[in-house]
């Protein structure tokens, strides 16, 4: 077939496809709903305060949660090796150039007290994620007070309640149903993933590490885990427990937070992230920075 032909068989086809197209009312409402966006309403043209969640492990390794790792496969941050480490990794985050940093400290810690005798030339790094990376940003920024972002869980309230004697036995009931072994094939991958990725991140660069562990889908199956419950006293205590302790941390940021220009850096253990990041990623009231996109 000729090309003029080609040409004019593909324009009368297109004449056809656009003829076809509905027409009238209704197909103002498609374009409109097509081209309307929430944010048009809910932000608007408002500058919004920035987010950036660092997910981290605990340079410490106080070995405080269920998984344990193993002497041979924890991360000495102290080396020379590792320093070098901690000054990429310490570059990279610094492309955020936060103004607000948040720790996982409660009120009432003396995180701060150690912070400004660092600040004052007075004071030697300890091994822990908060003075090798947050005491060295807040410094380069000029950050003058960490902002203290853990907080205790609901569960804690009510068991420190004036009505204790009353609570503490409903707490009790529902979270001895949660203290039995649970038996599943997905469980059993998890502790299984831990030691691959203790081995793993035992021979990685920090930075590498840290990219891996705050990958949106690293996140999304690490929160995965705490579904893995059979009774319904379970889910309810996941839920005093777990999910208010983090909505309380993220009250805590939003009540720290006091302007548009904020540029807020979260500093917490990677198993914090996951509902992290679905709270500020839902909310309108905050740009998040994605940890891989610096």
């Amino acid at each position: 077939m000729r090309p003029e032909l080609t040409l004019l068989l593909l324009l009368l086809l297109c004449t056809s496809v656009r003829a076809q197209l509905p027409q009238g009312p209704e197909h103002q409402a498609l374009r409109a709903i097509h081209n309307f966006h929430p944010d048009d309403i809910l932000i608007g043209t408002d500058q919004l305060p920035k987010i950036l969640l660092v997910g981290s492990f605990h340079f410490d390794y106080p070995n405080l949660d269920g998984h344990k790792t193993d002497a041979a496969d924890q991360v000495d941050v102290e080396t020379a090796e590792k320093q070098a480490e901690l000054r990429e990794l310490l570059e990279y985050i610094a492309r955020f150039k936060p103004n607000k940093i948040v720790v996982e400290r409660r009120s009432g810690s003396n995180i701060n007290d150690s912070y400004r005798q660092y600040l004052a030339g007075n004071w030697t790094l300890g091994k822990g994620e908060i003075q090798q990376l947050a005491f060295r940003l807040g410094k380069r920024f000029g950050v003058d007070t960490l902002i203290l972002g853990d907080d205790q869980t609901l569960s804690q309230s009510w068991y420190w309640h004036r009505d204790s004697l009353v609570l503490r036995p409903l707490m009790d009931s529902l979270f001895s149903a949660t203290d039995a072994v649970i038996d599943t094939t997905i469980d059993h991958r998890y502790w299984t993933l831990y030691d691959h990725e203790d081995k793993l991140e035992a021979g990685a660069r920090l930075l590498q590490v840290f990219q891996y562990m705050n990958h949106p889908h690293r996140l999304k199956r690490g929160h995965g885990h705490y579904l893995e419950f059979e009774s319904d006293e379970a889910a309810d205590a996941l839920a005093i427990w777990w999910y208010s302790r983090n909505l309380r941390i993220y009250r805590k940021i939003r009540k720290a937070t006091t302007s548009p220009q904020d540029r807020i850096l979260v500093l917490f253990g990677a198993g914090h992230m996951s509902i992290l990041r679905q709270q500020f990623e839902s909310s309108p009231a905050y740009e998040l920075v994605d940890f891989n996109d610096l």
